[in-house]
């Protein structure tokens, strides 16, 4: 069939652009025409319910379903930004705001993204209707609220995949308490012989109570699967295994149980646990409020029945919402507001803290409490800097005030002469965590360097750390945030849990972080023997050959893995995908390696320096 001169034009102008160099190094008058093909693309798209031949090509061009389907594995996301990527979520956005406010019906706006999702082969109809109608009254009503740009909307949205804002409003700066920062002192190890304390490291539950043995882990759904919903099996190695899958997939009630049966047989000392988040299964296109709520009940009771009498720290992860990621501001009283979920939380915290906290939780999700006399811990909800967090169009500037109270708190902790544990979900230095967030979160660290004695978080699912460098002596890294690895196996990892072995309680305490080791169950092994035998995957100081934890060290260590040929990255690479096999059989060629070890060094998501030469 011969292609109008209406369609070709577009098509042949564009493809310089997705061709040739253009496209890694487009002026700004060059990609202002693009954005106008692509916006006139779009439009049309959603008229007609189907994506023309630049739209495709587009698609294609990006690879935008493995590209969502994979945003939860660093390596595998672009390091340097594809100016495709961000103008083609320009046009789009700025079409679908001009829809909005020009009173184009929303259930119309509705119908034509979801069959252009399907018609791109994003995803299929029951995964593109839930999710985009889930989240399109949150969308509407920011819309109506906020006056947004398509760059704006996709600057925040996709910070992860290098698109920027050029909307001088997400700059904003915390006012940290006046008073001079202490002396440095460099870190000691503590004397022979003083106590420890055994810290469990438990993340990224992701309980799925309709987990299915047998049914299909290659579902159309392709982003969520091993359920009876799930469809029928195309071939027999499709079939889910009884204690998880490596395709995409979340952990069954059994998995978890013999997860903690394990930890309770091992580990006879455990002094406390720190759980960060994140216990709502993957399948974000039809979760619901009730839903979220009976299986974040069901894990807190999990947990409390295995561990009595062993105090546990709760943070809040980002599918805990409905819908997943949406956090609105606690300002926001209307049928959006969240406490329908943090009441909740609160009230099932409350199952190890203290009633003076609940307050806060329920304000906001985020505590600060003793964990004993001189050791204090605050529980940051991160999903405030999250950029697959709607809300964050609306009002990024400090939600819920928690970057100035969590300042208040350290400050406080610092006169009283306490040691703190910061946990969180979500890295400050996570690719999708808002810049200026992510700044100010680190601005904050710094100034009380000496008061925070560790800092935990979750989310990526891997095993793995996060260095702090301080802002005036580049050079000198002054902390290391510890990312524990999955219970569930989502996706491609084998699931795991974390011990720390930290400096005791005893007067002058240090509380810092001596040692951690992982212990892992091998998928592919336990669903042939059906044995669920966890085995300790690696201890940090023996295998890297470290004297110490201290910050300084961990940076060593990603110079001497920074070389060609490390075997040390080639160990460290094995533990951070928990030896799993889809992973391993992939490998991490010079790209993943030199992204992997950036992604090690990154604290604050606005200051990427320390990647250069890796």
């Amino acid at each position: 069939m011969r292609v109008s001169q209406a369609t070709s034009l577009p098509l042949l102008l564009l493809g310089s652009f997705l061709l040739g160099t253009a496209v890694q190094s487009l002026e700004t008058k060059a990609q202002g025409f693009l954005e106008t093909v692509l916006r006139h693309e779009f439009n049309k798209a959603l008229e007609t319910g189907a994506a023309g031949p630049v739209l495709k090509e587009v698609s294609q061009k990006l690879d935008l379903a493995n590209m969502l389907e994979e945003t939860s594995s660093w390596e595998t996301k672009s390091q340097n930004f594809d100016p495709l990527l961000c103008a083609f979520c320009s046009s789009a956005m700025a079409e679908i705001i001009q829809l909005f406010e020009t009173g184009t019906d929303p259930l119309i706006i509705v119908d034509g993204l979801v069959n252009l999702c399907v018609d791109l082969g994003i995803a299929n109809y029951p995964f593109c209707e839930g999710v985009i109608s889930e989240v399109e009254p949150h969308l509407a009503w920011i819309l109506e609220n906020r006056n947004l740009t398509g760059k704006d909307v996709c600057g925040m949205v996709l910070v992860g995949f290098g698109c920027n804002t050029n909307n001088p409003e997400r700059v904003w700066e915390v006012q940290i308490p006046d008073g001079p920062k202490p002396p440095v002192v460099d870190p000691v190890l503590p004397p022979e012989g003083s106590p420890t304390m055994k810290i469990l490291h438990l993340a990224d539950t992701h309980f799925d109570p309709e987990y299915l043995p047998g049914s299909n882990a290659e579902c159309k759904e392709k982003y969520f699967c091993c359920r009876a919903e799930s469809g029928p099996l195309d071939r027999p190695e499709a079939a889910a295994g009884k204690w998880g899958d490596y395709r995409n997939c979340d952990a069954p009630k059994w998995l978890l149980q013999a997860t903690y049966d394990h930890i309770k047989m091992t580990h006879t000392d455990i002094d406390f646990i720190i759980w960060t988040g994140d216990l709502i299964p993957h399948n974000v296109w039809n979760t619901s409020r009730e839903t979220n709520l009976e299986i974040i009940y069901e894990s807190v009771q999990l947990v409390a029945d295995n561990f009595p009498g062993i105090p546990v720290f709760p943070a809040i992860g980002n599918h805990e919402a409905h819908p997943v990621n949406t956090f609105p501001q606690p300002y926001i009283d209307n049928e959006f507001d969240i406490s329908w979920l943090y009441d909740e939380i609160a009230i099932l915290w409350g199952t190890w803290l203290p009633k003076d906290v609940a307050e806060s939780v329920a304000y906001s999700a985020y505590y600060s409490t003793l964990i004993k006399p001189g050791l204090r811990i605050l529980s940051i909800n991160s999903n405030y800097c999250y950029g697959f967090n709607w809300w964050l169009l609306y009002d990024d500037v400090d939600p819920g005030t928690e970057l100035d109270w969590m300042a208040k708190q350290l400050k406080a902790a610092e006169e009283a002469g306490e040691k703190v544990y910061l946990i969180s979900h979500i890295p400050p230095g996570h690719r999708d965590c808002a810049k200026t967030w992510s700044h100010q979160y680190n601005r904050i660290v710094s100034r009380f360097e000496s008061t925070i004695a560790g800092l935990f978080y979750g989310h990526t699912h891997k095993d793995h750390f996060m260095m702090f460098y301080d802002p005036v002596e580049a050079t000198r890294a002054y902390h290391v945030g510890y990312i524990g690895p999955s219970q569930t196996p989502y996706h491609k990892v084998n699931p795991g849990y974390r011990i720390y072995t930290v400096d005791g309680d005893y007067e002058g305490s240090s509380y810092q972080v001596l040692d951690h080791e992982t212990w892992i169950l091998d998928l592919d092994e336990v669903n042939q023997s059906d044995d669920p035998r966890f085995f300790k995957l690696y201890s940090a100081k023996e295998s890297y050959g470290l004297e110490n934890l201290f910050p300084s060290t961990w940076s060593d260590l990603v110079t001497q893995m920074a070389v060609d040929n490390s075997t040390l990255f080639d160990e460290f690479f094995m533990h951070y995908i928990k030896d799993a096999k889809p992973y391993m059989e992939e490998g991490c060629g010079e790209r993943c390696k030199s992204q992997l070890l950036c992604r090690l060094v990154v604290s604050d998501n606005s200051d990427h320096s320390h990647c250069e030469g890796l």
